[in-house]
Formats: C-alpha cells, structure tokens, sequence
C-alpha cells in the first residue's frame, strides 16, 4: 500500500512541475490597473469628530468608461456598496452613509469596525482589485439609547396597547424643548416620514398598534420582518437630535384586516416552515365573513353557522362560515392575494405536521379540538395555526355532522364540487361535504 502511495504522489509532483514548466498551463488573473492614494492602510476614522462631516478616497488613475469605487466589510470586497466616481480620481462619502456601511460589521455605535475599500473600471467590476485598503470607522455615538441600534422587536397582536419605550439623551437641549418619534425607510430619513409628537420628554411609549403603522407604511409583504429607523426630531425644526439615526428590526403581527364593505373582521396569520425551505402564510381561525370581497352578501344557499343553542357563542365564532365548496365559491371567496389551498397543499400541511415532535398536535387548538384531551401536551398548537373540529354541514337541512373531525375547503379534488380535505387525526381524506370550513393561504 505504502508504494501505490509513493507512486501516486511522485505522479502527482511530476504533473504539477510539467505544468509549471508548460506555458499552456498557466492561469492570468485580469487585475484592475488602479493603484490606491489615500487614506493609507488602516487609517482610523472617528465619526464623531464634529469638526469633519464627510471623508474622501482617492486613487491615482482613472480608466476610460469611468471608475467606481467599492467599499465593504469583506476583505475581498464581496457584497460592496459601491460609488459611480465617473472620471475622478477622488470620491467624498457624508459620515451618516460610512456609518451605516460599517454598522454592516456588525460593529454597535460608538465601536469601531474594519471597512474595506478598492478601486475598479466601471465597465468591467467582476475583475480583480490591484489594491485593497482597509480603515478602521469607529461608528456614530447615537444620542438615541432605547431601543438599542439593530434592535428586534416581535410585535404582539394579543396585546395591542401594550408599549414599546424609546428614550433619547437631551443634554444641552431647553428643558421646555417638545420632541417627536419620527420613522423612516430610509437611514438618511429620507423621503415620506412617519412622526409621533411625545411632547417635552425624554422618555416615551409607542404601542404595539403604533409600531404595525409603522411597518405596513414602509413593508412590501404583510407577514415578513422589515427594518426601519427612528430618529428624534424637536418641535418647530427640521434638525434631528441625533446625527444619525437607529435601526429597529420588527416582526410584524401575525394578523389580516379583512375588510368587505361594512364588514370588518380581524383575523391571526400562522407562518408554516416547512423542512425544504418553503414558507406559507394561513389563516389561523376559520373564515367567518357573511359577504364576498366586494362588500356583497354572500347567498343564503352558500353560507350557514352552526345554530344556537346548540352551539355556544364561543363556538359559532370559532367554527367559523360554513361555505358551499364548488368552484365559484373558490374564485369568489378569497380576499386579494389570498386563496383556497389545493388537496395536495393540505397533505403537504399534514405530512409535515406528522414529522414533527408532537406530530398533529402541533396544528391542533387546544380548546376546540375534540378528539381527544390536549391541554397537557406542550406541542399542542405549537404553529398557531389552531385547526378545530367543525364538523361539516350535510344534506339540505343544514345539520352541522361529524364534530370529532377538521374539514377545509380544498381544489383539486375533481370534478365532484361538494368535496373537502378531511383529517382524521392521523391522516388526510377527499370526502363529499355540502358546506365546509375554509382556511385561506396568503398567494405570494
């Protein structure tokens, strides 16, 4: 065995010196012909030296088609923030905006991180950089205090009024001085501003409705987390307290506003990871609405409630409408960007449930959910997505049957239009229904 080894390497050395011997071989890397000026090697930068509100980079050619200039928080410049410079060979860049490249660091303020900064053609930025330098940027000390920069904050929709504290640092301010929260999307607090006047303080609450007005101003998706930032402005001027601004990460509320015509009704969203990386967003209650999205009534013959008294008022709101399944009602029904979910999606759903440590006790609500007792388990509703024994409505007369069992409207069932997604508590059916519950998916 020890001389295959021998042999093998040998081998290996001689091809590796025939190809350092062989022109052909040889690999030419194209390097941008860019030599850097200043600043020198791991120069320090304060930002909050008061008396230098930009710094500048320069470099000592420049290339037909323009340069531009590259800075990152890699050392090999990847994911850079990048700066057209044209045919200049110098660029300036405002202290507010090197902050917030190196805030990328992961640096907090007023601690220093490394920034790394090269020069490249303009026309041709996959290449290699001649010369990278790095500087050190000791980032911007907020006068902002709480929440902290880079803060995350998970909005609560059960407790809508409960607050969240900001606190600023005044010193040097008029006591009488009136100050407003103000939210951008932007770090510069540019663009469309949202304010919230908190009078002469330096220590107020916003609540958790407020901070949902916040991010459905500056989100493009209901239910994924966004970044904001927050700055203090004083009354009666358009200065900021703060030289730079703080960022807040919020998770929105898991809740839709479905809104049809006079009809207002508020529902909770659960997001289902599934193993492959897929995400979902469904309702979380069954659909209660008693009219179509255009704000009319939906027909006598399509929609019923359980009866009282039969049922509980707490149990006719929680088992929601029961709509008829055919494929009117699967176009009509839905709200804008939502939709039914198809057969397979709901297997998809219940595959995945049964995978998981506590297998369907993960989508089952602990107080409606009647097969079998559920308090106890801790795995029990664990995705929020609280899935009840509503039974279905059978025959003419409207009777609600089979209360031990979860029934959702589904497609893709067949031509049959009175069919349902049935789970029996350990598997997925296609059964015949004349009325059935509906749970919608949020169509991304």
């Amino acid at each position: 065995m020890k001389k295959h080894l021998l042999y093998i390497t040998a081998v290996l050395l001689g091809s590796m010196v025939s190809c350092v011997d062989d022109d052909s071989y040889k690999v030419e890397v194209p390097v941008a012909d860019i030599t850097l000026a200043s600043p020198e090697e791991a120069e320090n930068f304060d930002l909050n030296n008061m008396e230098i509100d930009e710094y500048t980079f320069s470099w000592n050619e420049t290339i037909d088609g323009g340069t531009t200039l590259l800075l990152s928080a890699n050392e090999f410049l990847l994911s850079p923030i990048t700066f057209d410079t044209g045919n200049n060979k110098s660029h300036s860049i405002a202290v507010e905006v090197l902050d917030q490249i190196a805030s990328a660091t992961g640096a907090v303020g007023g601690n220093a991180g490394t920034v790394y900064w090269g020069v490249k053609p303009t026309k041709d930025l996959g290449i290699a950089a001649r010369e990278i330098r790095s500087v050190n940027v000791r980032r911007l000390i907020s006068r902002l205090l709480v929440p902290e920069d880079q803060k995350q904050i998970a909005l609560d929709s059960d407790r809508p009024e409960l607050p969240v504290s900001f606190t600023w640092d005044p010193e040097g301010e008029d006591p009488s001085t009136e100050y407003t929260i103000t939210f951008s999307g932007k770090t510069d607090m540019s663009g469309e501003v949202i304010n919230f006047p908190v009078g002469a303080v330096k220590v107020a609450g916003l609540t958790q409705s407020q901070l949902q007005e916040v991010f459905l101003k500056y989100s493009n998706h209901p239910f994924k987390g966004i970044r904001v930032y927050w700055n203090i402005q004083k009354k009666g001027s358009a200065n900021y307290l703060s030289r730079t601004s703080s960022a807040l990460d919020i998770d929105p509320m898991m809740i839709f506003r479905d809104v049809r015509g006079d009809e207002d009704i508020t529902y909770k969203v659960a997001k289902i990871s599934f193993r492959d990386g897929r995400v979902q967003y469904w309702l979380a209650e069954n659909l209660r609405t008693t009219k179509y999205p255009d704000g009319t009534n939906i027909e006598d013959a399509n929609i019923m409630f359980a009866p009282s008294p039969t049922f509980t008022d707490e149990q006719i709101k929680t088992y929601g409408g029961y709509y008829r399944p055919n494929p009117t009602m699967f176009t009509k029904l839905p709200s804008t960007g939502w939709r039914m979910p198809t057969i397979a999606e709901c297997r998809d759903l219940y595959a995945e449930a049964q995978a998981q440590e506590g297998t369907y006790n993960v989508l089952r609500d602990p107080q409606f959910y009647n097969y079998e007792s559920t308090q106890t388990d801790p795995k029990v509703n664990k995705w929020k997505l609280g899935l009840v024994t509503a039974g279905q409505q059978q025959g003419e007369d409207k009777a609600i049957t089979n209360t031990g069992y979860s029934y959702i409207m589904a497609t893709g069932i067949g031509e049959d239009n009175h069919r349902a997604a049935m789970l029996d508590h350990f598997a997925i059916w296609e059964v015949w229904a004349v009325g059935t519950n509906v749970r919608l998916i949020y169509n991304e």
